[in-house]
C-alpha cells in the first residue's frame, strides 16, 4: 500500500478533557497517516485513548490542538453542512451496531433511516429500496428476509452485517470499526473479520479497526498495527514485527495465544518466523520444541466436594411460547466453585442469567439456592444472594458522580 495516496492524516492531534486540576489528556500530540486501501488496526488497553481518537477522526469531538487532513486538504467541519459532506467519506460501525437506531423499528425502516441521514430523504421510494437491496447484497444479506424483522431478533453476525449495509449505502472512502468484536462470540467474531476483509477486497476502502482482540483481527491480513497507550502512539508496525516484540504485553494487550505458547516452549520469536498470523507462522522450524513442551505438561483434575449452593433442575424457557431458548437445563454449582458458561451468540447464556436473577420466569423446572426453591423470591430477594455484573456497565450506573454511585 506504500504507493497509494494518503487519504487521512493528522499532525499534533490532541484532546484534553476538563480544566485545571481535573484536566485529563486523552490523546497527546499524535501524528498519523492512513493511505487509500490500507487496513489498519489500532490497539490499546481500556482508557488508552483509542475511542477518543476515533471520535476525533469522525468529527464527533473537537480537537484541543492539532490538525486533521482529508485527501490532502485541512478538514473543516465547523458547520453542520460541512460535517455531513465529510461524513459521506468516512463512516463508523460502533461496538453496539444499533446504538444509533431505534431498535423497535423493523430492519427496512432502520436502513431507510440510513438513507435519510445521508441526504437521500427526497429519493423515490423505489430507488431507496434498490439502494437497500444493493447494500444488503454487498454484505451477503437477503433483504427480503430481513424486512419483517426487528434488530433484537437478529444474531450478532446479522446485526454486524445489517449495520455494514447501512454504512455501505453511501460510497464512503473510509470505514472505521470501533471494537466490532466486543459483543460477539469467537466464531461470530471471526466471521465479522471475514466480512470486513471481503468488503475491503471488493471495494478497496481504507479500513480502520479499533479492537482489543488483536488475535481475532489477525484472522485476516492487516497492513499495520498502531499501538496506543496514555494517548500516545507507542508503535506503528506490521503484525510480524509487533508480535515479535514485547510491546503488546508491556502495554496491557494480550499477544496472540500461539505466540505465548511458543514462548512457553522456549522458542525465541522473531519476525523471520512470520508470526503475525497463525497461517503464516513457520511451524516446522519449532515443531520439536512445541511437542516437547506439550508432552511435559501435567494436566490436573479438580473436584469440588463442597455442598451445592445453586442448582437448576429441568429448566426450560421460551420468550414467545413457541421457540425454545433453554430446554431441560440441569446445572449444579458447588460452594466456592468458579464456573464458566460459554456458547455462541443466541445460545441462551444471557437468558440463563436472567432466570437466575428473576428477570424472567422459567416455563418449567426449579431453581434451588442451598436446597431451597427460590421460585417465589422477588428480584430484590434474589439480588441479595446473586450479584450480577452486566455486559454493558452503563446499564448499572445511575448517578452522575462515581462517589454517589458507590
Amino acid at each position: 500500500m506504500t504507493n497509494s495516496k494518503v487519504i487521512l492524516s493528522g499532525k499534533g492531534v490532541t484532546k484534553v478533557f476538563g480544566f485545571g486540576a481535573h484536566k485529563t489528556v486523552a490523546v497527546d500530540h499524535v501524528d498519523f497517516s492512513f493511505r487509500q486501501g490500507e487496513v489498519i488496526s489500532i490497539v490499546g488497553e481500556s482508557g488508552s485513548g483509542k475511542t477518543t481518537l476515533a471520535k476525533m477522526l469522525l468529527g464527533l469531538t473537537n480537537l484541543t490542538e492539532g490538525e486533521i487532513y482529508f485527501d490532502g486538504q485541512l478538514r473543516d467541519i465547523r458547520s453542520t453542512k460541512r460535517k455531513r459532506e465529510y461524513w459521506k467519506n468516512i463512516q463508523a460501525i460502533f461496538q453496539d451496531p444499533f446504538s444509533a437506531y431505534n431498535i423497535f423499528r423493523k430492519i427496512d425502516a432502520v436502513l431507510l433511516d440510513c438513507i435519510r441521514m445521508r441526504g437521500g430523504a427526497k429519493l423515490p421510494y423505489e430507488q431507496k429500496v434498490e439502494l437497500m437491496r444493493e447494500a444488503c447484497k454487498f454484505v451477503n444479506l437477503k433483504f427480503d428476509e430481513l424486512t419483517n424483522k426487528y434488530p433484537f431478533e437478529l444474531s450478532g453476525g446479522q446485526k454486524q452485517r445489517t449495520s455494514l449495509a447501512g454504512v455501505m449505502i453511501d460510497d464512503v472512502n473510509i470505514l472505521l470499526f470501533d471494537e466490532p468484536l466486543a459483543n460477539l462470540d469467537p466464531a461470530t467474531g471471526k466471521t465479522a473479520i471475514e466480512i470486513i476483509d471481503d468488503i475491503h477486497k471488493k471495494s478497496y476502502k481504507t479500513v480502520v479497526i479499533i479492537e482489543h482482540r488483536l488475535e481475532d483481527v489477525l484472522h485476516r491480513s492487516v497492513d499495520r498495527v498502531i499501538l496506543i497507550n496514555d494517548g500516545r502512539i507507542i508503535a506503528d508496525l506490521n503484525p510480524h514485527d509487533l508480535v515479535s516484540s514485547p510491546l503488546l504485553t508491556e502495554n496491557g494487550i494480550r499477544e496472540p495465544l500461539y505466540v505465548t505458547a511458543l514462548k512457553y516452549a522456549g522458542v525465541k520469536v522473531s519476525s523471520k518466523m512470520l508470526p503475525g498470523y497463525i497461517t503464516t507462522l513457520n511451524a516446522d522450524a519449532v515443531r520439536e520444541s512445541l511437542t516437547k513442551w506439550y508432552d511435559s505438561i501435567q494436566f490436573e483434575t479438580r473436584e469440588n466436594s463442597n455442598p451445592s449452593i445453586l442448582k437448576m433442575e429441568d429448566i426450560s424457557f421460551s420468550y414467545d411460547g413457541s421457540r425454545s431458548i433453554l430446554n431441560d437445563i440441569n446445572i449444579e454449582v458447588h460452594n466456592g466453585e468458579m464456573i464458566s458458561i460459554v456458547g455462541r451468540n443466541g445460545a441462551g447464556k444471557s437468558t440463563l442469567s436472567k432466570l437466575l436473577c428473576g428477570f424472567e420466569r422459567e416455563d418449567r423446572g426449579v431453581i434451588f439456592y442451598r436446597s431451597e426453591d427460590i421460585r417465589r423470591f422477588s428480584i430484590k430477594e434474589r439480588a441479595e444472594i446473586i450479584g450480577l455484573v452486566m455486559q454493558n456497565p452503563n446499564q448499572m450506573i445511575s448517578k452522575p458522580m462515581i462517589y454517589d454511585e458507590i
